[in-house]
């Protein structure tokens, strides 16, 4: 057995983790006593002010490798801890708009400790770095915005990329799905020399950029999300990193390119490879890849992009554990559905003809192939009657996805800008099911057997665009802006079934088949349009005008053909499964609200009418007009690090919960609409904590969301004799939501080689919501608690070991005695070990364990 196989199996142990946990903090410890001190306080020369937030870098005087570093407090106080005695110091003082300040020390273990007192630092109006030696440029530093780190002080591998390099800056998070945050702050976009790189999506850099080709990492607010919401909190105001890169590598090209493969009882393979070439005005990148690993080729952010959905066109999200991402019910790679072929391949160009005009062009091509096998076994308890259902579905999926998009960005002046972003989808997918089922009671015994052919053909069109303009006037806070998207999707679906069931009872056993083709036609077009405008009042009070209208059409044929065995063709029209609905409306908005602010604390109540009015035209039935009218109150407060927030909106049903027809392609579970369904109105009530701390590298966040819903749309279900069961939707008054979650983050470097992170976090909620099957309706309370720690330490680079563990508590319990409670309690954990040695070797291992109670007979709970 490999060495770095023996450490991974020894962090499984409980004992091994106390003492591996320990180990670092005791040798710290010991080294920090045994090590010099420097301290001081920082003040402005003018006005004897503190200085925060100030770089203190310690160097060694002979050839400037950093020692330490560390930031001074709100009151101007530093102190750098764990220097090396006899050995020539030189501390470099930064702090952006003041002179750099420099002094030579050595220290003595007779006198560990070094007071510099009051450190008087001089203004200057120079830009820091015409200042300041290249070599003793600070590792972290602010300018007035902007949180700028130095790519060189940060020492990784040559082979190294971005997000090795991210991992390790202070304050900043990468998880195991290169998700990013900076100071508990997501971050929502990532910029190559100021420019788009594959649409901003984070994961395409960090995931494919060497690390070696960064000069300095930059972080600043996401100030296209805050003109788009100006009331959205610190907290929830995320983040844009911009890559800048060094001058060497600004006038060529650069690449990386990996495969690897493995034989066993199945043969596994993955490859890809990026190039790039960056000009003056042009910036080139292509990339490509495959494998049959269960992998993404590409994170959610990259489709989210590349795909044009931007800030519209996702119905649903469903995102991986390890990765994987589907949008809209569509797999990109990794979802865990069977084994999965993934090839993708893109191509992303920016050019900047000239200072006020920025072009972005985007092609991806992504193809999904899934052999997927699954075996349930279900139970549902309806009074005193067990129904149990057993199933084997066996699928093969392949799809296939075109992706054009571009984006236009043109600075009008000085005052306004404008942005258009235009995206094309060409979508063709092939779905082949075989599901076989038997159902059964713990009375009667077998029910029914079933056997279910299922062969769909998609085609999918999709054109959608994203459209803002900003205007801010001469008088301070006067602002307008517009935004415009608009999304148009056709889908043609032709899906055949061939079921063959057989019903069992005392009297007799009866057997019935269906060869059926359901061909639906889908239209959907959707045209929202925001005007909001900002007019200062005085000093503290401002107010919001803002006129929203949204319009969207949808057309929805379905035509159901029976098989004719004479020309052995679907072409018998059946008008009992057939029907059509045309439905279209406008809704629009008109609100209005004052903003309160002093210092630290604000209040913007405010209000909002909103008309709904949809016309459901249906082919065979009597045609339906819906008209609603809404008067809605918000609310938002902020204090400091506290932020509470009130909205309430109204959200209409689906075409296909409006559609009056059954949806039988499979006989044992049959699908209906209700044209009776009202609009949900919704009220949420939001309440967080937010605080960062950049000199001691920690955040906390505090989150918690009450969502209270008047006619929510819930699916009443009945089951018959011979266990065929029925669902429709229906509106319920009294369904609401209370969830919570809670993370708290630091980073503790200790001294220069060492590092560790904890990052202890909880998520818990507790719904009420119900359930009817048979004419008996239930109230459900559903609890559910995921707390988590994640912990981190790494050891100069040579060493790193990770150690992620989580539980997932869920509990039904049901009002009526008709139904059982259940209760499963899941645990999860993960350890990972990373040796890089000897020179240019890499060692990774981890081990993932689960433990599941709740699965199917056959199926063990537990998994490593």
């Amino acid at each position: 057995m490999a060495i770095y196989e023996i450490f991974v199996i020894l962090l499984l142990a409980k004992s091994a983790m106390k003492k591996i946990l320990t180990i670092p903090f005791l040798l710290s410890s010991a080294i920090l006593f045994s090590q010099g001190v420097l301290k001081g306080t920082l003040r402005d020369t003018v006005t004897k002010t503190s200085l925060s937030l100030a770089t203190i870098t310690v160097f060694k005087a002979k050839d400037t490798t950093i020692v330490s570093y560390r930031l001074s407090d709100p009151q101007g106080n530093f102190k750098v801890p764990g220097l090396p005695f006899d050995i020539g110091l030189r501390v470099v003082i930064t702090s952006s708009g003041y002179k750099v300040a420099r002094r030579e020390f050595l220290l003595e273990s007779a006198k560990p400790e070094l007071d510099l007192g009051q450190v008087i630092m001089s203004t200057d109006t120079a830009e820091l770095d015409e200042v300041l030696v290249y070599a003793e440029r600070p590792p972290v530093s602010f300018k007035k915005d902007t949180l700028e780190f130095n790519a060189s002080a940060f020492k990784t591998l040559p082979t190294a990329l971005v997000e090795d390099l991210l991992k390790k800056l202070p304050g900043v998070e990468v998880d195991a799905e290169g998700n990013m945050r900076v100071n508990g702050r997501v971050v929502n976009k990532l910029l190559v020399d100021g420019r788009e790189f594959f649409g901003g999506d984070p994961k395409i850099a960090t995931r494919n950029l060497p690390a070696n080709l960064i000069d300095k990492v930059q972080v600043v607010d996401d100030k296209e999300q805050l003109e788009r919401n100006p009331d959205i909190t610190k907290g929830e105001l995320g983040q844009v990193i911009n890559l800048k890169l060094k001058r060497s590598i600004k006038q060529g090209w650069f690449g990386k390119a990996y495969a690897g493969g493995g034989s066993g009882a199945r043969t596994h393979y993955e490859a890809g490879g990026i190039v790039n070439s960056f000009r003056d005005t042009l910036q080139l990148s292509v990339l490509a890849y495959t494998n049959n690993l269960n992998k993404a080729g590409f994170g959610f952010g990259d489709l989210e992009k590349l795909g044009g959905f931007g800030r519209t066109g996702i119905n649903s999200i469903g995102v991986w554990s390890d990765g994987g991402v589907s949008l809209n019910g569509v797999s990109f790679g990794g979802t865990g559905q069977g084994l999965q072929r993934s090839t993708g391949a893109g191509i992303n160009m920016n050019h900047d003809p000239n200072n006020k005009i920025k072009i972005n062009f985007q092609y991806f091509f992504g193809q999904i192939s899934s052999d997927y096998q699954s075996k349930s076994n279900s139970q549902q308890f309806i009074k005193d009657t067990v129904l149990q259902t057993t199933s084997n579905t066996k699928d093969l999926n392949e799809e296939s996805t075109h992706r054009f998009a571009t984006r236009l960005q043109w600075k009008i002046d000085s005052t306004s800008n404008m942005s258009f972003w235009p995206a094309f989808e060409i979508r063709n997918s092939e779905f082949n099911k075989n599901l076989a089922s038997r159902t059964s009671n713990d009375f009667t015994g077998l029910l029914n057997e079933s056997k279910n052919l299922q062969n769909t053909d998609a085609n999918e069109l999709t054109y959608s665009h994203d459209f803002d303009y900003g205007k801010a006037f001469r008088k301070k806070g006067r602002r307008l802006t517009i935004f415009n998207t608009m999304r148009r999707n056709s889908t043609d679906n032709s899906q055949t079934n061939n079921v063959e069931t057989i019903f069992y009872d005392d009297a007799a056993i009866i057997e019935e088949q269906l060869a059926q083709l359901r061909r639906r036609d889908y239209e959907n077009l959707t045209l929202n349009t925001s005007i909001i405008y900002y007019e200062p009042i005085s000093k503290e009070w401002s107010s919001r005008l803002g006129l929203t209208n949204n319009y969207f059409k949808n057309n929805d044929e379905l035509n159901t053909f029976d098989w004719n065995p004479n020309t052995s063709k679907y072409e018998v029209l059946n008008s009992s499964l057939s029907n059509g609905l045309e439905r279209k409306g406008t809704r629009n908005s008109l609100s209005a609200g004052v903003t309160y602010t002093h210092k630290k604390f604000s209040i913007s109540p405010g209000v909002q009418y909103t008309l709904l009015d949809i016309d459901n035209i249906y082919l065979k039935t009597a045609n339906l007009k819906q008209r609603f009218n809404y008067v809605f109150p918000t609310l938002t407060v902020r204090m400091g690090v506290l932020n509470f927030g009130y909205r309430s909106s109204a959200r209409e049903p689906s075409a296909t919960d409006l559609r009056p027809v059954v949806d039988n392609s499979n006989p044992l579970y049959q699908v209906f609409g209700n044209p009776d369904l009202v609009p949900t109105v919704a009220h949420d009530i939001n309440a967080g904590f937010f605080k960062s701390n950049p000199k001691t590298q920690t955040s906390i966040n505090l989150n918690f969301n009450l969502s209270i819903e008047d006619n929510a749309i819930i699916r009443e279900r009945s089951v018959d004799e011979k266990g065929i069961q029925i669902t429709r939707p229906i509106n319920i008054d009294g369904q609401w939501r209370l969830n919570g979650n809670a993370s708290f983050s630091r980073q503790y470097k200790l001294i220069n080689s060492w590092q560790i992170s904890l990052r202890p976090g909880v998520n818990a909620g507790y719904n009420k919501s119900f359930i009817a099957v048979n004419s008996i309706r239930s109230g459900i309370q559903y609890w559910n608690a995921s707390p988590n720690l994640n912990t981190s330490f790494n050891w100069k680079d040579i060493i790193e070991l990770t150690q992620r563990y989580s539980l997932n508590f869920r509990k039904y319990t049901y009002e009526s005695d008709a139904f059982k409670s259940t209760q499963v309690v899941a645990h999860y954990l993960t350890s990972e070990i990373v040796i890089r040695r000897p020179k240019n070797w890499v060692w990774e291992s981890s081990i993932d364990y689960r433990h599941n109670p709740q699965v199917s007979p056959g199926i063990s709970k537990n998994i490593t």
